[in-house]
């Protein structure tokens, strides 16, 4: 009995804490429909930013593509985030091939980079070496492209060739840097 005392009590007690800490948090609370800010500069999307694909660069199994976003309009606009990249061959449509890459960058956070006009920033593609897998494990293809996804930015860079597993992630993504090392 004193044990079911104890947890009521307890619980009683949780409910009032909720409720002090959800009236305080009403009283500072902005409403953001409410709330404007301007931005000055604005995102980049698709009519500001080209994408094509760096110099490759090998590390211990894994070969790492740099993915350029150079912005190619007449004003700054903003890039920030992990692009989202799919491995596949081009074409009209476009035609996925495996597992999209992998966020090498979970739990880091990102900065967002102004792109004066011919500036340039990018996101680092690594492919793993598909003979590091069993073949059953991986069954590995040849593709021609990636597919990259970053906001209202959709384009797709035909680069290549390069191996990458059906089955599992062979390819990685991370973190946009500035410049256009990956």
């Amino acid at each position: 009995m004193k044990r079911l005392a104890t947890l009521t009590l307890i619980s009683t007690s949780a409910l009032a804490a909720v409720g002090v800490v959800a009236a305080v948090a009403a009283t500072h609370t902005t409403h953001p429909a409410t709330t404007t800010t301007s931005r000055a500069t604005p995102w980049c999307s698709n009519a500001t930013i080209r994408i094509s694909v760096g110099r490759a660069n090998g590390a211990a199994g894994t070969i790492y593509h740099p993915i350029i976003f150079t912005n190619h309009s007449t004003s700054a606009c903003l890039i920030s985030g992990v692009a989202s990249l799919q491995p596949g061959n081009s074409g009209t449509p476009f035609i996925p091939i495996g597992p999209s890459a992998s966020n090498d960058s979970m739990g880091m956070m990102g900065i967002e980079i102004t792109l004066a006009p011919g500036q340039s920033a990018s996101d680092d593609m690594g492919v793993v070496e598909t003979g590091n897998y069993t073949v059953s494990t991986c069954r590995p293809v040849t593709v021609t492209a990636v597919a990259v996804r970053l906001g209202s930015i959709s384009a797709t860079a035909s680069f290549g060739p390069y191996s990458v597993c059906r089955l599992r992630p062979s390819t990685t993504t991370r973190l946009l840097a500035r410049g256009t090392q990956g």
